[in-house]
């Protein structure tokens, strides 16, 4: 590392060194930006789980898993659930399905899955 890259590293915000990891951390897995889903067309993106609530929706719970790759972020929805194996902050997870907006928020309802390795 020279120093160039040392000043440009103590210049950039925390938030942005994520960003840069973040994509480096997924650049392998053939998947889609999640800066470039776009609504009702199926998508194969995936990133590293940032946030896991339960939320009612209709009166019954269920689980909203924030999946985030640098560049955007997608809503995970599965009705009727509380948990999931293995999915954690922090976890990769690839998420497959159609998305729609909600309140300007990319959703996915009921996706399939596939962990990725710690």
């Amino acid at each position: 590392m020279g120093l160039r890259d040392l000043v440009r590293r103590l210049k950039t915000s925390v938030d942005d060194l994520d960003a840069a990891r973040l994509q480096d951390r997924f650049v392998n897995l053939a998947l889609s930006p999640m800066s470039e889903a776009a609504a009702r067309v199926p998508l194969r993106v995936g990133g590293e789980v940032k946030r896991i609530r339960i939320v009612p929706r209709s009166g019954i719970p269920s689980l909203d898993v924030l999946v985030s790759d640098g560049t955007g972020e997608v809503h995970a929805v599965f009705t009727g659930r509380r948990a999931l194996g293995g999915v954690a902050p922090g976890r990769g997870l690839v998420v497959e399905g159609v998305a729609h907006y909600e309140r300007d928020e990319l959703v996915v309802l009921n996706p399939g899955y596939t962990l990725l390795p710690q």
